[in-house]
């Protein structure tokens, strides 16, 4: 019989019978410390942990059993990796991994865990738990980018058609609680609105958004769907193409009190980077 394994899960997690009971669990599904792997990564995650957390492994897979004979180590260890890395999960792309943070599903220190069993054991902050079993989605791995500073400005929310997130300052955001559906051949709504530090005293931000149409793993300027600037909120419409490959790509949002740039893997100054889930139906 399963037990309650991890604190939280995204909406992809599909191999463990996980719950969330609590608003804030609630609320954790839409988490902003999500990771977006790829399986290469997925399977480096957990040799990562493997050789650096083994004992947390092990203590997971004794929440999630329950059975009077004795286990050892490496065939709990074999257990799971065959449950969430399956050569049947790695050929459809969709293999499972764990991502950490606080408690309360933020990540203050910003730590992250290996994606590489050739990655360096690093501490983990004490009070850090797994907080999602998460599934890979994307085929390809994406350019880093963030912000310099998100003190003063930030992504506060955003809106595609029905679908809406709000959340605090970060320098960069993954939002892997729910992949946004778009309409095919439609004009699609959407909104961004800046977060202000004093916002009596709005800044004037540069918003862009691109959308990886064709699952290439880059986004160029091409893909690049709106471009503007202003001190209050952004609300424009856009067309989805027709023809679109099968499956999830990454929509990405920049804000840039600095200018930003319309290479989308250059770093912004003053704002934040949030990355979206997608999908075209």
């Amino acid at each position: 019989m399963m037990k309650r394994l991890l604190i939280a899960t995204s909406v992809m997690c599909a191999t463990t019978q996980v719950y969330a009971n609590t608003a804030l669990e609630q609320e954790a599904s839409y988490n902003e410390v999500g990771e977006f792997l790829t399986v290469e990564q997925a399977q480096g995650r957990f040799a990562w942990l493997e050789k650096c957390y083994d004992g947390l492994l092990v203590e997971i897979w004794e929440q999630s059993h329950d059975t009077t004979q004795i286990v050892s180590k490496e065939e709990k260890l074999n257990q799971l990796r065959a449950l969430w890395l399956s050569p049947e999960k790695v050929a459809q792309g969709h293999v499972n991994y764990l991502t950490f943070a606080n408690s309360d599903f933020s990540n203050p220190y910003e730590w992250r865990a290996g994606n590489s069993a050739s990655d360096a054991c690093n501490t983990m902050p004490p009070e850090y738990v797994p907080v999602a079993l998460q599934t890979t989605l994307l085929k390809n791995q994406y350019c880093d980018n963030q912000s310099y500073d998100n003190e003063w400005e930030w992504i506060e929310k955003v809106t595609v058609e029905a679908f809406s997130h709000e959340s605090l300052s970060h320098g960069y955001s993954a939002i892997t609680g729910k992949v946004v559906t778009l309409p095919a051949g439609r004009m699609v709504k959407m909104s961004v609105t800046p977060g202000n530090k004093e916002p009596q005293y709005p800044s004037y931000v540069a918003m862009r958004v691109w959308i990886d149409w064709d699952q290439d793993g880059a986004m160029s300027e091409s893909e690049m769907v709106y471009k503007s600037a202003s001190d209050g909120i952004f609300q424009f419409t856009f067309e989805v193409p027709t023809e679109v490959p099968d499956g999830v790509t990454l929509m990405r949002i920049a804000s840039d009190a600095g200018g930003g740039s319309d290479n989308v893997c250059k770093r912004i100054q003053y704002g934040e980077v949030e990355d979206y889930l997608v999908t075209i139906r």
